[in-house]
């Protein structure tokens, strides 16, 4: 709500005692609308060459032939061209660190060929694997003693 407006009511509302008045507010009519005047004096300007894009366009056509006619040729060693070349990686560097990738994706891809040939070994299974615990000393039953007597004692 703007400050005019509430003034506008607060004035209202002193004038009518503790009335408040309720206004209708149409959607046609508002303080921000434009005043339309309808006959035809207001003629908008013509397009042409003189309007900001055109303008524009010129002073950038002329600074990039400038520039193109006034820069230094590549072969020059101006101050910038030391500058970046201060900050850049030799390329003796990244061949190291490029080779040393190759050889970390060979041996990775070598280790993912060798696990998806990799077969388990070939294990023969029993049909009763109860068998081989037969002669376990752990089924003996309580009180049994295993028989000894034909153990001999060697000496050493």
């Amino acid at each position: 709500m703007s400050l005019a407006r509430a003034s506008l009511l607060l004035r209202q509302k002193h004038a009518f005692g503790s009335v408040s008045l309720i206004q209708r507010r149409f959607a046609a009519h508002d303080s921000h609308a434009h005043d339309e005047h309808h006959d035809d004096t207001h003629y908008s300007r013509e397009a042409g060459f003189s309007t900001p894009f055109w303008r524009n366009t010129v002073l950038l056509s002329l600074l990039a032939v400038g520039f193109y006619k006034w820069a230094p040729s590549p072969n020059q060693d101006v101050y910038l061209t030391r500058w970046l070349a201060q900050y850049t990686t030799p390329s003796e560097i990244w061949a190291a660190i490029n080779e040393k990738h190759l050889l970390l994706s060979q041996q990775a891809s070598h280790n993912t060929i060798l696990q998806a040939d990799a077969k388990r070994p070939n294990v023969h299974r029993y049909r009763y694997p109860q068998i081989l615990d037969t002669g376990s000393p752990h089924l003996q039953p309580v009180g049994r003693v295993a028989d000894t007597s034909s153990t001999a004692v060697r000496s050493g």
